[in-house]
């Protein structure tokens, strides 16, 4: 574990309830990055690829829109990225950025704020990945006579 991620799991205990969304504003940045982390480390989902449009894009769209330039141009950057790598480098830097914001910036732990799930948008953000495989499949390549 990095030393960002550190950052973010303690200050996910400290501002982020069980279930549900935060009652900060502090508390569901905190939310939002740990879910697009917490996805990518555990399932290899990432934001706008595959499943990841789904379980990322709503969190990521939350960050670009509340949080600071810092953290909504890293954010923004992750819709670009498809090296696993990179990407990897990328949320370890959004998640410092993540955490200075909320750490520097008291007032954030007062303000009242909007769920992360509402940013998503029904029409963007479905898997689209199945679609893709349906397409590659040919009837051709079926062999009846074949036991499987």
């Amino acid at each position: 574990m990095t030393k960002n991620e550190d950052r973010i799991n303690k200050l996910f205990k400290e501002l982020v309830p069980e279930t549900g969304k935060a009652d900060s504003l502090a508390g569901e940045l905190v939310r939002a990055m740990s879910r697009i982390a917490y996805r990518f480390y555990n399932d290899g989902d990432m934001v706008n690829i595959a499943y990841g449009k789904e379980t990322c894009n709503p969190a990521a769209r939350f960050l670009i829109a509340k949080g600071n330039a810092e953290v909504s141009s890293l954010t923004a950057g992750l819709w670009e990225i498809f090296s696993e790598d990179a990407y990897e480098k990328v949320m370890d830097i959004l998640c410092g950025a993540v955490a200075d914001y909320v750490e520097q910036n008291p007032d954030l732990r007062n303000q009242p704020t909007e769920d992360m799930w509402d940013f998503k948008d029904e029409e963007e953000d479905q898997d689209d990945s199945w679609d893709e495989e349906e397409d590659d499949w040919d009837e051709e390549d079926y062999d009846e006579e074949e036991d499987y």
